[in-house]
């Protein structure tokens, strides 16, 4: 069966923190090894926080902050991979499913292939999808921008989503 265009939708979503000493690194839910990392609210976890935005994105329905305010006592100190889970849940009960997810991190700083594939399973546990359909690349950008030059972490994410009722 062909999936009809009203069927098929596309989130896109993008986030960027600044990198402090002190702080901890987190993405996809992976904690990395470095002297800098985020002081947030929640981890700070940009890969997540882009792939909660791209799915709400999908479905027209807000962004991170709708869902999962800065001010909410409950998301002090959270893991955003959570809320990556729960918003995922929130797509089921709304009768869609996943189809794939393609990411990417810039940090210029920091190398993250050696955790890629666990970043792409805890995305795919979080989600419920196989993780052969979770693309997490990383990007140096040759040092140039924040980002590139290791003050800051970004991630884009995009993702296809399908009703499934």
């Amino acid at each position: 069966m062909v999936a009809s265009e009203s069927s098929l939708r596309i989130g896109a979503g993008q986030d960027i923190h600044a990198l402090l000493l002190g702080g901890t690194l987190v993405l996809g839910g992976v904690t990395i090894p470095s002297e800098k990392g985020f002081r947030t609210h929640s981890d700070g976890d940009v890969l997540a926080h882009a792939l909660v935005d791209a799915l709400a994105g999908a479905i027209a329905d807000g962004d991170l902050g709708t869902h999962f305010p800065e001010d909410d006592p409950e998301a002090e100190d959270a893991k955003s991979i959570h809320f990556v889970r729960d918003f995922a849940g929130l797509l089921s009960r709304r009768g869609y499913e996943i189809a794939n997810i393609d990411a990417f991190v810039v940090l210029g700083t920091v190398r993250l292939r050696p955790y890629i594939e666990e970043m792409r399973m805890n995305i795919s546990e979080a989600t419920r999808i196989p993780v052969d359909r979770v693309s997490v690349k990383a990007r140096s950008n040759d040092g140039l921008g924040d980002a590139g030059r290791g003050e800051a972490a970004e991630a884009w994410a995009h993702v296809l989503v399908r009703r499934i009722n």
